[in-house]
């Protein structure tokens, strides 16, 4: 395979391959130009080109086999550092975020930025619950200067789509009752409350309210998976489930 050559900060010259390629400065690499899969060594993840939206690019990040210790701690900090900031928490604790939450882990990063840990724009984070076959949203955020352009919609929309592909049967989550913008993003994708949680967010000042709805969507459900979070039309629940799921969430019925 051909390989290319990438300057970084036009001194240091590395010899990259256009899949699973090793870069010894990741944190300083610069976004490529076109689709490639490369293993991080200084992490020990495989960042996996997904697609390009407006000026930002997905990446699906896969911890690969033989990861040490050390890499763990680091990816957790990196992650509990991007969490604090993106939900202006930073004095909360978000405790082996990648233990607990490291089964899919999607990240936007923007056209003019880097890629590497430090540099995520956008974040979802999940882990599978293998007892049910489902997968369930840990952390879907965005920092506060990439907002309003649409990146948690196409994080949740890969998402779904990644679910789909692997068979599952159901992706879940919880949001907080006053979080209004997010109840009405996570209604379109076809997400429906099957539960009430008084207390959820418990100690957790960000919203009047620190009660939080379970919500779940079938994924026998979605007709479309490309237009999902974005078109209605996309999932098509049953009369019968939809009247179960509003008699269960009455309140939880429109965002």
């Amino acid at each position: 395979m051909t390989a290319f050559l990438l300057t970084i900060f036009s001194i240091i010259t590395i010899s990259i391959q256009p899949i699973n390629c090793i870069l010894q400065r990741p944190s300083q690499q610069e976004l490529p130009t076109k689709p490639i899969s490369f293993v991080e060594t200084s992490t020990n993840i495989q960042y996996t080109f997904v697609s390009n939206h407006r000026d930002y690019r997905l990446y699906k990040l896969i911890p690969k086999a033989g990861i040490n210790q050390a890499q763990v701690n680091f990816i957790n900090r990196n992650l509990e550092q991007y969490l604090r900031e993106s939900f202006d928490a930073p004095q909360r604790h978000y405790f082996n975020v990648l233990q607990q939450c490291g089964t899919t882990i999607l990240a936007f990063f923007s056209n003019n930025s880097t890629l590497g840990l430090n540099k995520i724009s956008a974040l979802l984070l999940a882990h599978r619950e293998a007892y049910d076959n489902s997968e369930y949203v840990c952390f879907l955020s965005t920092l506060e200067e990439h907002r309003q352009k649409g990146l948690g919609t196409k994080l949740l929309n890969e998402f779904i789509k990644n679910s789909i592909r692997s068979n599952l049967s159901r992706v879940t989550l919880h949001v907080n009752t006053e979080n209004a913008s997010a109840l009405t993003l996570y209604l379109k994708c076809g997400m429906r409350c099957i539960q009430h949680i008084a207390g959820y967010y418990y100690g957790d000042q960000t919203f009047a309210s620190q009660d939080a709805f379970f919500m779940s969507l079938q994924l026998k459900n979605v007709k479309n998976s490309s237009a999902t979070c974005q078109s209605t039309s996309a999932v098509n629940i049953p009369h019968n489930e939809e009247t179960s799921y509003k008699q269960s969430c009455p309140q939880a019925s429109s965002g």
